[in-house]
């Protein structure tokens, strides 16, 4: 067994010298962090003391997340409303422990190595201290991994299953470069801890299509596991039902081995491991010699804790193990913050949100400043003076970068904000896709061709809706967005007095309208800073636009222009009179066009500052 192992090793060594042990050091916050393995180990002795069943929640943790894209970290990300994250995948979910503890040691160490420390240490830290305080042996980490940054929930299939026979699990162990060896001793840290009764009641109550018990369990050790795991009259057992993986659940000793001759392990993988005479004198060896276990398991977790691991450029240190968890609060909070300071901001952002996604998508490249030699999109005739809201943009962007640096991009800084907009307006609330990243670019040039025009006729409107992959009705329903904000005179006086050689004013619009329109507005070439209300309830989310339409009252041409196609004002006609229907669908149209063109994976960049590139 132990020349067996040391060889195993050696072979290992010359397997992943190359890659990961010249990557990966001993001591390697002594620099940067010199207290960081102190302040992580006090973070776990903090919770093993209130509960000790942390310590080996905290083993498992490490397990699962090296099992999943190696050891970075990706198990501790948390799924967002397009992406179901690992630790919500099965089996992990409400099975896994140990979380807080990371979280308390990563604000910890931020407040006393701001961005040092990755997530992927701080956890295989807490692996080898969590062994420590349940009786077994310390070891050196050698560190220097990096965060990944992609969790798929699809992916934990790689994680072995308590129902895989030997050769499933000799095969799933080899693919992330492990032994059998080192998966017999491994499977050892089955020797502390609880198990889910979902895990193993197969073998009490549906084994096999002849048998309901598994004929490999000991029938005492099973009766004690039915009174633990009971079924209801509907023949279930309670998910929430969970059971001592072994008779010293918080004590890493070789119990574990023993209890497998005596047909009392949990799972199919655990008794699997008396199916071959190999794997069976490792158990033997193992059982009869607790110290031996202990020793060639700490070299085990070094091994492991080595799998994949992203070094140097790769990957990132993350501010906050669970990427940033208060990023929609805090841009919400800016929201409800510039709202009540001046309820006109809410109008703003929405139109902020759609200005960028028709320039480039939805990359925020309507937020960056122009430079000495280029005008950018902020600066073109259609968005200055009128476009508001990038102080409240700013904001939010300063207070996220200092809690969760270089996560959180500015294109969906604004999709938040246009969501929280619209519920601060009265409007429907809905999830917003996240994921963006931001542009590099932006050009003035970009912003005729792109953004429908404030004169535009049913067919050009639908027609730029459409290039955008948006339905005429999505037009429509997105046309309603016009029933908060006010307008520049100068976007409609032509229609007051130049409308055409034969008309000064536009006769679709309602006279009455009109005569209040030229006191607000008293020339052609009125004041540009001039501003009328778009609607009589300007700041309420509501569908009185589209009652104003019917009414001749539509602000803009392209408003008004709704009213000239049978299809289009069928649809007005519909939202007038139904303003529940609008707001979910105008939630809906919102999600689709918070998707045009948008950047992710490696395209763009997340800008530290909103105005210019990095």
């Amino acid at each position: 067994m132990k020349m067996k192992l040391a060889l195993a090793m050696i072979v290992v060594a010359c397997f992943l010298s190359s890659r990961i042990q010249a990557a990966l050091q001993v001591g390697f916050y002594l620099n940067t962090c010199p207290f960081a393995e102190a302040i992580i180990r006090k973070e776990v002795f903090k919770s093993f003391l209130r509960d000790n069943g942390i310590a080996p929640g905290i083993v498992r943790l490490h397990f699962h997340d090296c099992f999943v894209r190696g050891c970075d970290a990706s198990i501790l990300i948390d799924s967002t409303s397009t992406n179901q994250a690992e630790k919500d995948g099965p089996p992990n979910g409400i099975t896994l422990r140990g979380l807080e503890v990371i979280d308390n040691a990563k604000a910890r160490l931020e407040a006393a190595c701001k961005g040092v420390v990755s997530c992927a240490d701080i956890l295989s830290f807490a692996a080898r201290d969590s062994v420590l305080f349940t009786g077994g042996q310390y070891w050196n980490v050698p560190a220097g991994r990096r965060d990944g940054r992609i969790s798929r929930a699809s992916e934990t299939i790689e994680i072995p299953a308590p129902s895989f026979d030997l050769d499933q699990l000799t095969q799933s162990f080899a693919n992330k470069g492990l032994t059998q060896d080192e998966m017999v001793i491994l499977s050892g840290a089955h020797t502390i801890g609880r198990s889910r009764c979902s895990s193993f009641t197969n073998r009490l109550y549906n084994f096999s299509t002849t048998t309901m018990q598994d004929p490999n369990l000991n029938p005492s050790f099973a009766e004690s596991l039915k009174q633990q795991c009971p079924r209801n009259s509907q023949g279930n057992v309670d998910q929430n039902l969970a059971v001592f993986m072994n008779q010293s659940p918080f004590l890493m000793e070789s119990s574990y081995y023993s209890n497998l001759f005596q047909h009392g392990s949990l799972f199919t993988s655990d008794q699997a491991l008396l199916d071959s005479q190999e794997t069976a004198q490792d158990a033997a060896d193992y059982a009869s010699n607790g110290f031996a276990w202990r020793r060639d398991f700490a070299q085990a977790m070094i091994k492991m804790s080595q799998i994949q691991v992203l070094t140097g450029d790769q990957g990132e240190i993350r501010a906050n193990c669970r990427s940033c968890p208060m990023a929609e609060f805090i841009i919400k909070n800016e929201v409800r913050e510039a709202f009540f300071s001046n309820r006109g901001y809410a109008a703003g952002l929405v139109r902020l949100h759609f200005h960028d996604c028709f320039v480039r998508g939805c990359d925020g490249s309507v937020l960056l400043d122009s430079t000495p030699g280029s005008t950018a999109e902020k600066d073109a005739p259609a968005n200055n003076p009128s476009l508001r809201g990038f102080d409240v943009i700013d904001n939010a962007k300063a207070k996220i970068e200092n809690m969760c640096p270089g996560v959180v991009s500015c294109a969906d800084i604004v999709a938040y904000a246009a969501r929280d907009s619209v519920e601060m307006a009265g409007g429907f609330g809905y999830d917003v896709y996240a994921g963006r990243r931001d542009g590099r670019i932006s050009l003035e040039s970009d912003i005729k061709k792109n953004l429908p025009p404030a004169f535009g006729d049913v067919e050009l409107l639908t027609k730029i809706f459409a290039s955008k992959g948006l339905t005429q009705e999505e037009m429509v329903i997105l046309s309603g967005a016009h029933t908060i904000g006010r307008a520049h005179c100068n976007s409609f006086t032509d229609r007051l007095y130049s409308f055409n050689s034969a008309s000064g004013q536009d006769p679709s619009l309602n006279a009455a309208y009109a005569a209040q329109l030229q006191k607000q507005c008293p020339s052609v070439n009125s004041d540009t800073s001039t501003v009328v209300p778009m609607d009589p309830s300007p700041f309420t989310a509501d569908t009185a636009y589209y009652r104003n339409i019917l009414n001749n009252r539509g602000l803009f041409t392209s408003d008004q222009a709704l009213a000239s196609d049978p299809v289009t004002a069928g649809l007005v006609t519909q939202y007038a009179r139904n303003p529940g229907l609008w707001g979910r669908k105008f939630a809906d149209a919102m999600v689709a066009m918070g998707q045009i063109d948008v950047l992710t994976g490696d395209e763009g960049e997340i800008r530290i500052n909103c105005r210019v590139v990095n």
